[in-house]
């Protein structure tokens, strides 16, 4: 017998879509709590159907991948206006050939060569705060970032872009903000309109562009490239048809690997940060076995550290919610839904089921030590469109965390409560004070 899918009905609707614009994250977990682990919403004109278990999770993201696609769903749509074509925003015979063309730039082995400059950049940051006063206070968020920004510059186009980073940070905070502001909106608009608001968007978007077809311009004309991931995406030719990415193409995926590179492996590790700072027994445990030069061999012998990782997404996954719209009908466990229905997972939820995480609230990294179902866990998603920046953001987190725990703890200031705020990414409210005790 196939069951009704459960969840706010009559004048119940409309105050889950008050509270969903006050805290998303907490209205979705109330849902889940309320009505079981496959829910149905709407948020303004659209049908949301939630899955919370992994057998859902699994059919949706590899089971049955195929009926569920990005093209249609109102979350992607908008998402373009942001990120163009790119492989995070598109789908079908073109998400599959520009995922060809992508592949071996995101080979191990090439990923493995980035290692010494990932943990080299670790290491400049960590002199310049040598040089702060004692008991100086840092933004620990923003510092990530800027970390993260200078080391996915380098990796990308060989090219430092300190000093451009507050004018691409200007702009993906506009963009990001924006994007926030629309999907929370009843009537999500894209940003065409002649309003401050919608020229602002425009302009930020402008910029970026500027920024990365002037690098992809300058890349064409050498004859001795550089061995980073943009030649790699330029000199690939689809091994199907021979055709390489055109300059708009280039542009849209080094956009995406600009924001996706950066901004959610910044915001793993501010989190990691503030959950070790709370867990002083599990960050002595990192701090044994950490290196203040570790290689990318190095890895291997210090396994806490991708565990805490790994721990610090399941809490506080990066990317806290995405979804997919259905060919056609589908079942989740007894549960039918329609053609051209939303269908979302919130890994934020997900992954505190306590049905399949015991003590879900607390800080455990050793839980990775034991079996979990598939489509338990998906802070990368799962399946097909895995996402294929998961090694560079694996590899960079542990280089970095290491690198750091090994000279300096970062404590959160005293008396800081710390909110969440999401925005197309999981961050911290106000940003995360910390102060530097060094080893």
């Amino acid at each position: 017998m196939v069951k009704k899918i459960p969840g706010p009905r009559g004048l119940e609707i409309l105050s889950t879509i008050f509270r969903f614009q006050r805290d998303p994250l907490t209205t979705l977990a109330d849902l889940t709590n309320r009505y079981g682990d496959i829910v149905t919403y709407r948020y303004g004109p659209f049908s949301i159907v939630l899955l919370n278990h992994p057998e859902a999770v699994q059919r949706m993201l590899q089971d049955n991948h195929p009926n569920y696609n990005k093209k249609h769903s109102p979350f992607y749509k908008m998402m373009r206006h942001f990120l163009g074509d790119g492989l995070v925003t598109s789908d079908g015979d073109f998400w599959k050939r520009q995922r060809r063309l992508a592949q071996p730039a995101f080979s191990r082995k090439r990923l493995e060569a980035l290692a010494p400059l990932m943990v080299q950049c670790t290491q400049d940051m960590l002199e310049d705060w040598r040089k702060l006063p004692q008991g100086t206070v840092l933004n620990a968020a923003d510092e990530m970032m800027k970390l993260t920004l200078r080391i996915v510059g380098l990796a990308l186009f060989s090219l430092d872009v300190s000093a451009e980073t507050r004018d691409i940070a200007h702009c993906l905070e506009v963009l990001q903000g924006q994007m926030t502001q629309r999907f929370q909106s009843l009537v999500p608009l894209p940003p065409v309109l002649p309003t401050k608001r919608d020229r602002l968007f425009r302009e930020s978007r402008r910029r970026l562009d500027e920024i990365a077809m002037k690098i992809v311009a300058e890349r064409r004309a050498q004859s001795n490239r550089p061995q980073d991931l943009l030649t790699s995406l330029l000199e690939a030719r689809d091994p199907e048809t021979g055709e390489s990415m055109s300059d708009r193409q280039l542009c849209d995926e080094l956009i995406t690997f600009l924001l996706a590179g950066h901004e959610t492996t910044a915001n793993a590790l501010a989190w990691t940060f503030y959950l070790l700072s709370l867990n002083p027994d599990q960050r002595r445990r990192l701090e044994a076995e950490s290196k203040a030069a570790p290689t990318v061999e190095d890895l291997p012998q210090m396994p806490l550290s991708e565990r805490i990782v790994l721990e610090s997404m399941r809490l506080y996954p990066p990317v806290w919610v995405y979804g997919r719209m259905s060919y056609a009908p589908d079942e989740f466990m007894g549960y039918k839904i329609g053609k051209n229905q939303l269908v979302t997972i919130a890994p934020y939820v997900l992954h505190r089921n306590p049905a399949v995480w015991p003590n879900p609230e607390g800080f455990d990294p050793d839980r990775f030590l034991l079996e979990r179902p598939k489509g338990a866990y998906v802070p990368f998603a799962h399946g097909p469109r895995l996402c294929i920046g998961n090694h560079f953001a694996m590899m960079e987190a542990r280089l970095l965390l290491v690198t750091i725990a090994s000279q300096v703890r970062l404590n959160l200031q005293a008396g800081t409560r710390v909110g969440l705020e999401a925005l197309v990414t999981l961050r911290p409210r106000g940003g995360l004070p910390m102060t530097l005790e060094w080893r």
